[in-house]
């Protein structure tokens, strides 16, 4: 019978050797080394290859993360920069664009709540998140052209001072 020389220093020893507290005392010690490398600063890239620059319309957009937009990817700049918003009396804000910026507004507006109606064929989101909305298809490069359902500039619009929400004074 042959027997095997003792780990050496390059060698770790097996587990089944190792005691109760070797084990813990490893571990932690991987978990500190692991620590450690993530906590140090990454190098610059290098200049190797050329890098191509991002659409100048989604750099001022940040990608958020959220159901829609899992990854927080960037929105591509629009190829049709006309969005149609339409106060609705269900206190509603409806935007009409064109289907090829579909993932777009998926993309910005997703984790406001926006979603599709599919009677009325366009997208739908609170009207108390309408001022976020405009913000950020702005910054992404669209033009937002609002009105409400009686024609009123989307601006002066507000669902819970004006229209059908509104009581009547007791007399």
């Amino acid at each position: 019978m042959s027997e095997q020389p003792p780990p050496g220093p390059s060698q770790p020893p097996s587990s089944a050797e190792m005691s109760r507290e070797e084990k813990i005392a490893a571990a932690r010690a991987k978990a500190e080394a692991m620590k450690a490398q993530r906590a140090a600063p990454t190098p610059a890239p290098s200049s190797a290859g050329p890098v191509a620059p991002r659409p100048a319309a989604a750099q001022g957009v940040p990608g958020r993360a959220t159901a829609v937009n899992p990854g927080g990817a960037p929105p591509a700049a629009p190829q049709h920069p006309k969005v149609e918003a339409l106060g609705t009396i269900t206190q509603s804000v409806e935007f009409r664009a064109d289907p090829s910026e579909a993932q777009n507004l998926e993309r910005l507006l997703g984790g406001l709540g926006l979603y599709r109606n599919p009677l009325r064929g366009a997208w739908q989101l609170d009207y108390r998140y309408f001022a976020e909305a405009r913000r950020r298809l702005e910054a992404a490069g669209y033009t937002v052209e609002g009105r409400d359902y009686l024609g009123r500039p989307l601006e002066q619009w507000a669902p819970h001072t004006r229209g059908w929400t509104r009581l009547g004074t007791p007399d």
